[in-house]
């Protein structure tokens, strides 16, 4: 099986990769998962330190680059054509899931279509209990349902109602070991290099709210997969998620 490199969204952790990834190793796959952080001490942009921090995650790792298929949920997906380019001779396929497109230029801001959504972000950054113009859930809550409810767009409110026993604390892990995201992460215009891309790349559709993103990656002639469930579905069904993106990778890559 060919190998996978899961990436995170930046405002969610890397944690909601890790039971898919384990269910994939099951099946026999070499699996990496970066952490990309977004501090307010660093080197340039977020996205070149991004880039950065996904290059040294990768060194020295046994993996063939070229054989592995670059997976990024949610906010990651714009980000993929650079990261890419950190790899020695590029994966073999991509995989965007649950995410905007890739556009030269544009801020993953410019990408939603709903823009009431994004001045959910900004009101959420403005609230007392987010530092510093950080986006982060509200603390003190009681119960995981309201925390998921206050996050825009429903991004996350569908798995409640998959999730109506509260089995798994969506929140709790969907953010579990994430530090506050500063918005300018979200502002920041993000390149797409002009041969990108330069590997086959495959959609996969979770939740209504990338309807449009979906349909778009479809006209481009790009394979689309419909699963129809929620936009963190792999956290709430771990193994038949890593099954069905280990077939739509393989008639991705071909």
């Amino acid at each position: 099986m060919r190998p996978f490199i899961l990436v995170h969204g930046p405002l969610i952790g890397p944690f909601t990769w890790v039971p898919v990834a384990a269910e994939l190793r099951k099946l026999g796959a070499t699996v990496i998962i970066p952490a990309l952080n977004s501090p307010a001490a660093r080197q340039g942009t977020f996205w070149e330190h991004h880039c950065k921090e996904f290059a040294l995650e990768l060194r020295g790792v046994s993996m063939d680059t070229g054989e592995a298929v670059l997976v990024g949920h949610s906010g990651a997906g714009p980000l993929l054509p650079k990261l890419g380019e950190q790899l020695e001779n590029g994966p073999a396929a991509y995989v965007l899931v649950d995410s905007d497109l890739p556009r030269d230029g544009a801020s993953r801001f410019d990408l939603f279509e709903d823009p009431a959504h994004v001045e959910d972000f900004r009101r959420i950054a403005g609230q007392p209990y987010s530092p510093r113009g950080r986006l982060t859930p509200q603390p003190g809550l009681q119960r995981s349902d309201e925390v998921v409810r206050e996050w825009p767009g429903d991004l996350l409110s569908e798995a409640l109602t998959q999730n109506p026993d509260n089995t798994l604390d969506v929140a709790s892990t969907v953010f579990a070991g994430k530090r506050p995201t500063p918005i300018a992460v979200l502002d920041e215009p993000l390149p797409v290099p002009a041969s990108w891309p330069e590997a086959p790349v495959g959609y996969l559709h979770l939740s209504k709210t990338y309807d449009g993103p979906a349909k778009a990656a479809g006209s481009q002639g790009w394979a689309v997969r419909e699963l129809r469930s929620s936009h963190v579905q792999m956290l709430l069904e771990p193994e038949s998620f890593a099954q069905e993106l280990a077939a739509f990778a393989e008639e991705v890559a071909g």
